[in-house]
């Protein structure tokens, strides 16, 4: 099996469960008696969880093994989500979220470094821009899958919608352990330590790289979308009715992916792009917020996902262009650790935010406007202060 079709289906498998859980998700979280504020902060621990696990698991990537560090991810995804099939309070959630965010810090850097590497083996670096977009359309296709499976799961008894992601996480394991030893390792090995050293003195001297970690951390306001959209639309659509929501909103995010699959400007020179996803995504935000009907919000809706979809791979390959392969897996999770910081921020700042208001729409529209705000001037700013590009 190519380096490329290992990777596409170690995320198949990863992703095709994590999507079983997404339309019943906040539905979940409510109904074992967490509030909206509840909500947000054990998500700020899930990140706070792989911001502090970051560094210790890609410099274990570098410096032991990559394909190591990808079984290791999906062992403590399969482990989390176990734990949440016998959640029943805050604080199992955030034991669930904590073992499932050890199981992405394990996961975030290793990935994208193990395929760069593997490419460059095969003698095929021109296309990994290519294969970055084809593994987030690949991801999109199965999470909209795994969402119809968790909405139907969802109707008999919600817990059981993190079953087959225990399953499928497994699987990915085993496909780490069996497919990928080898393949995406560094082409130079060094140590753990000297990884980190060069990794950290490569961001401090790269301009263009600070300002990719910028675009990171801007970025982080999506997350609050994550935590509500399920919440915010459940009351007109119903349970079921998410599910039907779920593909429209895969539409931007595949349409996305395909274009970026077909991206002609030179890799490393996608900062334009980057900017433009953040605006896009924040518009959208703002859009869905303030729409005054639920089919006025569906275009807006759309317009958001097509931001999210061109974020990603435009990142991983405008870093990846830029960095070494002795140190892929430290630097993606130096990034990591940075950029997330977003990500951890402004779950703990909605709830604190909406800690005394009522667990309605209207407070989720609320929380959408200021992040829809934060993404666009987040934008503008990034736009002024871009690198040249080449």
């Amino acid at each position: 099996m190519s380096a490329a079709r290992t990777y596409y289906l170690f995320f198949a498998l990863i992703h095709i469960g994590m999507g079983s859980t997404v339309t019943a998700y906040t539905p979940f979280l409510q109904g074992i008696g967490l509030s909206l504020g509840e909500i947000a902060l054990v998500n700020a621990i899930f990140w706070t969880v792989i911001i502090a696990a970051e560094l210790p698991t890609g410099m274990l990537a570098d410096g032991r093994s990559r394909a190591f560090s990808l079984k290791l991810g999906g062992l403590f995804y399969a482990l989390g989500a176990f734990c949440y099939l016998f959640a029943h309070d805050f604080w199992t959630a955030a034991l669930g979220e904590a073992l499932i965010g050890i199981g992405s810090a394990f996961i975030s850097g290793a990935g994208t470094a193990w395929i760069a590497d593997a490419l460059a083996r095969e003698g095929r670096s021109h296309e990994l821009r290519h294969v970055y977009a084809t593994e987030s359309l690949i991801k999109s296709i199965l999470m909209l899958l795994g969402g119809f499976v968790g909405a139907a799961i969802a109707l008999w008894e919600p817990r059981f919608i993190w079953a087959p992601f225990v399953v499928s996480a497994l699987a990915a394991s085993f496909v780490a352990h069996r497919l990928m030893n080898g393949q995406g390792e560094p082409l130079e090995y060094v140590s753990e330590l000297e990884a980190f050293r060069r990794a950290l003195a490569q961001l401090k001297n790269s301009r263009a790289l600070m300002w990719v970690v910028a675009s990171l951390i801007v970025f982080g306001a999506v997350v609050s979308f994550n935590h509500y959209w399920a919440l915010f639309f459940l009351p007109t659509v119903g349970q079921l009715g998410l599910a039907f929501i779920w593909p429209v909103m895969f539409l931007g995010l595949i349409g996305a992916s395909q274009y970026i699959r077909r991206l002609t400007i030179p890799v490393g020179s996608e900062t334009r792009m980057i900017v433009l996803s953040i605006a896009l995504a924040g518009v959208g935000l703002l859009g869905v917020a303030i729409a005054p009907g639920f089919w006025l919000a569906m275009p807006a809706l759309i317009v958001h996902e097509i931001g999210r979809g061109f974020f990603q791979p435009l990142t991983d390959s405008f870093v990846q262009h830029r960095v070494h392969t002795s140190y892929r897996a430290t630097f993606g999770s130096l990034q990591s650790f940075l950029g997330r910081i977003g990500f951890a921020v402004v779950p703990l700042a909605v709830w604190l935010f909406i800690a005394d208001k009522p667990n309605t729409p209207a407070t989720i529209s609320l929380v959408w406007i200021v992040c829809a705000t934060a993404l666009l001037l987040g934008a503008a700013v990034l736009w002024f202060s871009r690198p040249r590009e080449g």
